[in-house]
């Protein structure tokens, strides 16, 4: 899904009040304002169901659409029960009022400022902007959540890039109404942004192809990284629903290498992943001590097992897999002895493998990546998982290096591995060799832990054994992921998740 300026989605706002769906007669701008407001309750309602106590709801409301759709939003939810609080900007606003004011816990809904806004917010806004971050960052975990509508007040909608000082409002989510817009494909606006969601409100199919160029945009727009993101539409169309006379034939097969003593716990993880991506079958080879442990843990996968602890060339020549037609997936909890990088190399010129994902310590057996001319990694389709600091080492750069480019990184290593790269991170991109990069703007700091990533791979694996193209699996693996980190810390506490609990909610 492309990312639209500010002139665009006047455009298309206008063309949608003029669509067939309004009736002829009828308040076509209140019938785009209903829309809107619906997509705000909606997601506030699914935010309260996963909280374990019915929050309260309040709307800071600026004179604009946006806090015109937020007040509406906060008359539907009255209507269902919720307590709700809407405060004008200017008007019944009191920032001298404490947060502690207001029932616990808090969905707040950002509606102060829209697409319109020209220069820093000014008073009373800018005072109602300090409230809020303020309130957010010194509730308890799990206290507050805003949700900024349309986009986070403040943010200009056609910047290339955000500092970290900008007086914006600092969201867990955005939902932003038509098109994502374009400030948010810019260097630093993950960080008030969080999570991007994308709302239906009634534009053309026409509307998310790639428009020409925009002579309204400001001059600076085109130094904004070729970026798309990937939001509910895209995987929509790239993961259709199951046919009804479908069987274990039409999904595909995973093959897992993972696991050593000193990390066991990471082939289960991948394993559970996988299971939990729809392959039909996941076969999962492990130290041969750790069967039965991992068989009771997950006796939907097939298990096969390896002697002694790391992976060598001796130990798959004994264990003799058949991979024709299995996507392989290597890594998680491998370990980084000498004879893996060895074995990882087998794996990789297996006759007939559907493909490859590569991860964690079979990311490590493939050294630095030439930085050209050295060939496709992997002779299938193949993923590569890396986080900043693994991609550093296969680029040969520092990782602070991949984190002040990160759209630049990611497309450098795809283009120098020949395969499709998810760089995990606040903002995970997605590129394939000599394409744009995507943003998949989901997901939760709770995903800082240890085995996160493990889930992650398994995922992958398992939507490319089901067909999807090495993209979209990646693309859709890391939304299904990061979708599920969220609704898992809403439910206990950012501190609380382990990665297990994503488990129940990837769907």
């Amino acid at each position: 899904m492309r990312f639209a300026s500010a002139s665009e989605i006047y455009a298309l706002d206008a063309a949608a009040r003029e669509a067939a769906w309004c009736a002829p007669g009828a308040d076509r701008e209140g019938a785009l304002l209903r829309v809107a407001a619906r997509a705000l309750a909606d997601r506030v309602r699914a935010v309260a169901a996963l909280l374990p106590v019915r929050p309260a709801v309040i709307a800071l409301c600026g004179a604009g659409d946006n806090g015109r759709d937020a007040a509406r939003a906060l008359e539907l939810l009255a209507r269902d029960g919720f307590e709700t609080f809407p405060f004008s900007v200017p008007g019944s606003f009191d920032p001298a009022m404490p947060p502690c004011a207001l029932p616990s816990p808090v969905v707040a809904l950002d509606g102060l400022l829209g697409i319109g806004a020209k220069g820093p917010p000014r008073e009373p806004v800018a005072a109602a902007i300090r409230w809020l971050n303020a309130a957010r960052r010194a509730a308890a975990p799990g206290a507050w959540r805003v949700i900024a509508a349309d986009l986070p007040s403040g943010l200009p909608p056609d910047a290339s890039s955000v500092a970290p000082d900008t007086l914006a409002v600092e969201a867990d989510e955005t939902v932003s109404m038509g098109l994502p817009k374009r400030v948010f494909a810019a260097p630093g606006a993950i960080a008030f942004t969080g999570e991007i969601r994308v709302a239906d409100i009634g534009y053309p199919a026409s509307a998310f192809d790639a428009p020409p160029d925009d002579p309204a945009a400001p001059a600076d727009a085109a130094r904004v990284p070729v970026l798309s993101l990937f939001a509910e539409r895209d995987l929509a169309l790239a993961r259709p629903p199951r046919a009804w006379d479908a069987h274990k034939g039409d999904f595909g097969r995973v093959a897992l290498f993972a696991g050593s003593d000193r990390y066991p716990g990471a082939a289960l993880l991948a394993a559970l992943g996988a299971l939990r991506g729809g392959a039909a079958l996941v076969q999962a080879f492990v130290p041969r001590r750790l069967v039965p442990a991992f068989a009771a843990r997950a006796p939907e996968a097939v298990f096969g097992g390896w002697e002694g602890d790391a992976l060598s060339c001796a130990a798959l020549a004994a264990a003799a897999p058949d991979l024709r037609g299995a996507v392989v997936a290597a890594g998680p909890g491998l370990s980084r002895a000498p004879e893996t990088a060895g074995a990882v190399r087998w794996l990789l010129s297996s006759p007939g493998a559907a493909g490859f994902v590569l991860d964690a310590d079979a990311l490590f057996a493939l050294g630095e990546l030439p930085r050209s001319g050295g060939g496709a990694v992997a002779p299938a389709p193949c993923i590569l998982t890396p986080h900043p600091g693994e991609a550093a080492r296969l680029l040969g750069v520092a990782a602070a290096d991949v984190q002040a480019d990160r759209a630049g990184a990611v497309r450098a290593l795809a283009d120098r591995s020949g395969a499709t790269v998810l760089l995990k991170g606040a903002g995970t991109l997605v590129a394939s060799p000599g394409g744009p990069a995507a943003l998949v703007a989901a997901g939760s700091p709770a995903l800082a832990k240890g085995g996160s990533g493990d889930i992650l791979c398994g995922l992958c694996a398992s939507l490319l054994a089901r067909g999807l193209a090495p993209r979209d699996a990646a693309c859709a693996a890391a939304l299904l992921h990061g979708r599920a980190a969220v609704a898992a810390s809403l439910a206990r506490s950012q501190d609380a998740f382990v990665p297990t609990d994503l488990l129940p909610y990837l769907a």
